[in-house]
């Protein structure tokens, strides 16, 4: 090993405190090491000069005392153990060498001279030489291993750990800068002192139990709780480790802690939020939990576990207030259940009911898992579930259910379930392609509509549903396809008002049985939404036909009516159409007449002749007019609906009671509207309405005696839909009490009347889409009563 290396080492090992005076020297030396080798190794150099020059000098000394070989090896052995206490390995064995050739020199015969003439003085020589370089390597081994301690007192400090050591007395004999720190006492208030009473040492265990763990195993790890100088308890994370000398013997105890205060602290704040928190979420989802020793049957329950078993806290749990609370019919198998959960030790799940003291009865579900614990006890840990609640619901949605079930098969309702998921999937699919027309799709994809009615299948259907369609192929389930063969129409109309996100469609129409009989019904359909995953729709069909016919009846009772009501109406325009018919006739009698005396004449007047030839004619097709007017009021046929104007049939009516009219001194007046469009009606219908109400309207005033006798008629738009058509007369009016019963059957305000005239006209304004209705008061003082007709769309739209 080189000069450089040397001092490198001795330099790297040794503490600024402890360093040797050759080391001082070095490091003071240090800005001059670029000037050579030899000035780096000069302070070595100078040191063992000056030792050798020592060593000689005590010798002689020795040598002039007259001392002896031993007391004089003896000398200079302690001479070289206190030069080499002060420098390094070559040093002292230098000294060593020089010691050992001046005793040669001195004291081995021949004096003066390095030889050696008796071989039994190279025994002391040797044992001289070899004594002082065994101490000289003794001591270097000393300060290797006290350079060794200095670097690990100082790697102690340097830690932020509380670290001591402490002898089997528990006696502290080492304090480190952490400890300080920590505790507040100082390395030399704490040596010395016995560490569990200086530090007022809390055990989380017996200490006699932590001692017997230490001396097993050589180590304990645990928490402890600590009093600082200024009387603060602090929580520290301790590790201990046994320190053995050479022989194998225990000599003391190195006891590392680390703070742990504020983590605990924090831990102990998070565990009581998280305790408050799971408290709350026990209450809320009436969860309790509990934990179950088998071994030695006890448990543990939280709050919410008290609560659903109605149990005060002051009560320790146990498994024989579990089977009190039991229901007594439910005991038997919670005690097997609880044998067996014990006996097997597996995983269980059991649902039992408890008897409250207050009567009431709980439902509960109990989950429970098997663990082992540290000292190898089996234990359950689980839940107790309060599933009362969720009981009733559950048979509320059963009782539902079956009230469903009940209400679908006996319904007097023909009514089919469809799993309607492909046709949600083909308007998926629509909608992300764009189109949000479903009848422009239908009007280019006509084929579309087929296979809408391919993407719907039956579930179920109710015994209605297969009475009305079954027959003889009840027990074969046609296609959809089958039943709108009639009118697929109505379908498209129905898939339309579905893609439009309606949640029910009605339509009347006419359906094709199983069995191939075409049924008029009222189809209705309501989109019930995914269940189960599948998207359901609920169709419903009620037999329409019995009604239709009935309607069909009851129009045709209603067109007797109506005929005979215009046929009673023409009994009572007797006079008026004796003189309607009678103008013609009569004007033509004296057409004639005149026309034979110009004739008669010796010159005939030919001219007049044809003029009253002409009248003749005309007032004989006015007469036929009139006849065929009242012809058409009296016959039977079936309402023939066309496109007329209001204020023509208005018009064409009020001839038949113009002869009444001036007769009783009845003013007419007739305010007609000539930008009112057409409306599609039948024209006998009609004028048997506006001939009814002018009639009442006359005899109204009549039967009151009113002086002032006026009616006007009149047409108006109502709105851009329908024209309005009112009579209003200047007679009393009507009473509060007789306008909601005006248009019921066989009701009258006459002395004399049937009370069926208005309810026909009801009849008949209705039959056309139209509304009738009365006031008690009109403009003229009296009563007006009014009738709207809707207007055809094609009117409107030119």
């Amino acid at each position: 090993m080189t000069a450089d290396r040397r001092m490198s080492n001795r330099n790297k090992h040794a503490t600024g405190s402890r360093r040797t005076w050759s080391e001082r020297s070095w490091l003071h030396l240090r800005p001059i090491r670029t000037k050579g080798w030899k000035l780096r190794v000069l302070p070595h150099a100078v040191y063992s000069m000056f030792g050798s020059t020592a060593l000689a000098l005590l010798s002689s000394i020795c040598f002039l005392l007259s001392l002896n070989f031993a007391t004089t090896a003896f000398v200079l052995l302690i001479v070289i153990v206190l030069l080499a206490l002060r420098d390094g390995l070559v040093s002292s064995v230098t000294f060593s060498a020089v010691a050992t050739a001046c005793l040669v020199f001195l004291f081995v015969e021949p004096v003066y001279s390095s030889a050696v003439d008796e071989f039994w003085d190279l025994i002391p020589l040797a044992a001289f030489l070899s004594t002082s370089l065994v101490i000289v390597s003794l001591i270097r081994r000393l300060r290797m291993l006290e350079r060794a301690h200095g670097e690990q007192a100082n790697l102690l400090d340097l830690t932020t750990n509380a670290i001591f050591l402490r002898n089997t007395d528990h006696v502290i004999v080492y304090w480190n800068r952490g400890a300080e720190e920590l505790y507040g006492w100082t390395r030399e208030e704490a040596v010395g002192t016995v560490a569990d009473e200086l530090l007022q040492t809390a055990f989380p265990a017996p200490r006699l139990e932590i001692d017997t763990r230490l001396l097993q195993t050589g180590r304990w790890q645990g928490e402890l709780i600590h009093t600082t100088r200024c009387g603060k308890k602090v929580i520290v994370a301790s590790r201990w480790s046994t320190q053995y000398n050479d022989l194998g013997l225990t000599i003391g105890t190195l006891e590392s802690n680390t703070d742990v205060t504020e983590c605990r602290r924090a831990e102990d704040a998070l565990r009581r939020v998280q305790a408050a928190y799971l408290t709350e979420a026990q209450r809320l989802s009436h969860t309790g939990s509990f934990g179950w020793n088998v071994s030695s049957g006890e448990l543990f329950w939280s709050d919410e576990t008290f609560r659903i078993f109605d149990v005060e806290r002051t009560l320790s749990p146990s498994l024989n207030l579990v089977l009190e609370r039991t229901h007594p019919d439910d005991v038997a198998a919670v005690r097997q259940a609880i044998g067996r959960a014990a006996r097997e030790r597996h995983d269980f799940s059991h649902e039992h009911r408890l008897l409250l003291k207050n009567g009431e009865i709980r439902h509960i579900r109990v989950v429970a898992r098997g663990t082992t614990d540290d000292q190898g006890q089996f234990q359950f840990i689980g839940a107790v579930m309060d599933v009362t609640a969720q009981k009733k619901a559950h048979s509320e949605l059963e009782r539902s259910e079956q009230r469903y079930r009940h209400l679908f098969s006996r319904m007097p309702i023909a009514l089919r379930q469809l799993d309607a998921s492909k046709l949600a999937g083909l308007f998926k699919r629509l909608r992300a392609e764009g189109v949000t027309d479903l009848g422009s799709y239908f009007d280019s994809h006509p084929e579309f509509l087929y296979t809408c009615m391919e993407a719907l299948s039956y579930q179920e259907s109710n015994q209605r549903f297969i009475q009305m369609f079954g027959g003889p192929g009840a027990n074969v389930v046609r296609p959809i396809t089958h039943s709108w063969k009639e009118r697929p129409d109505t379908f498209r109309r129905a898939m339309e008002s579905r893609f439009r996100g309606e949640a029910s469609f009605e339509e009347e129409t006419r359906m094709v049985t199983w069995d191939g009989r075409v049924i008029d019904v009222l189809f209705i359909t309501a989109r019930v939404g995914p269940i189960n995953d599948s998207e359901v729709s609920l169709v419903g069909t009620i037999d329409i036909s019995q009604r239709l016919r009935v309607q069909e009846r009851l129009r045709q009772v209603q067109a007797e009516f109506a005929h005979a009501a215009r046929v009673s109406m023409l009994g009572e325009l007797t006079a008026s159409i004796a003189h309607e018919v009678n103008q013609p006739l009569a004007a033509i009698a004296t057409n004639g007449a005149a026309s034979l005396r110009w004739l008669a004449r010796p010159n005939p007047n030919l001219a007049e002749v044809h003029e009253g030839i002409e009248n003749m004619i005309a007032n004989a097709r006015r007469a036929a007019n009139i006849v065929a007017r009242i012809h058409a009021m009296a016959s039977r046929k079936a309402p023939e609906r066309t496109f007329l104007l209001l204020d023509d049939v208005i018009r064409e009516s009020l001839l038949f009671v113009r002869h009444e009219m001036e007769s009783r001194s009845v003013t007419i007046l007739h305010r007609s509207d000539p930008t009112a469009p057409q409306v599609l009606g039948d024209r006998t219908q009609l004028q048997q309405v506006i001939v009814n109400l002018a009639i009442n309207a006359m005899q109204a005033m009549m039967q009151t005696g009113s002086e002032c006798r006026k009616i006007v008629i009149s047409t108006a738009r109502h709105d851009s839909s329908a024209i309005c058509c009112s009579v209003e007369d200047s007679g009393p009016g009507l009473g509060a009490e007789q306008i909601d019963r005006l248009f019921e059957s066989f009701f009258t305000t006459k002395d004399s009347g049937m009370g069926m005239g208005l309810p026909i006209c009801r009849s008949i304004v209705e039959a056309h889409g139209g509304e009738i209705g009365a006031d008690a008061h009109g403009a003229e003082g009296g009563a007006r009563f009014w009738f709207a007709l809707p207007v055809p769309a094609s009117t409107v739209c030119e």
